[in-house]
């Protein structure tokens, strides 16, 4: 039941992660799809940092945040989400693994945007 469980709330994120990419392939198109929207993310993620960096007199302080974020996310998405996600068969188990690696890092420049506003 525990191991439902958590496979249920593995695939939630794929629901989202489909309405931005569609229904119209298999998984490798799902999985092109997902290394575009990955460097979108990315790219907006480089974008706001270096906006943040270059106005904050915190510069070591929000380089060493960074860092420790990137980290969460490495060890969070190719850790313990790609351990579970190991459970699927195919290329499943990449996807699952980059919609991860979306959805915190869309996070993470929601987070940062905040920042700017105050």
């Amino acid at each position: 039941m525990k191991k439902i469980i958590c496979l249920i709330i593995l695939l939630l994120p794929l629901s989202s992660f489909a309405k931005t990419c569609g229904d119209g392939g298999n998984v490798y198109d799902d999985l092109s799809c997902a290394d575009r929207t990955l460097d979108s993310s990315k790219r907006d993620l480089n974008a706001i940092y270096q906006k943040i960096y270059a106005s904050t007199q915190y510069k070591n302080e929000f380089e060493q945040s960074q860092k420790a974020w990137l980290n969460y996310r490495e060890k969070q998405c190719n850790g313990y989400i790609a351990a579970e996600a190991s459970q699927s068969q195919g290329a499943g188990s990449s996807l699952i693994t980059k919609d991860c690696l979306v959805a915190i890092t869309k996070q993470r420049v929601d987070y940062l945007k905040t920042l700017l506003e105050k």
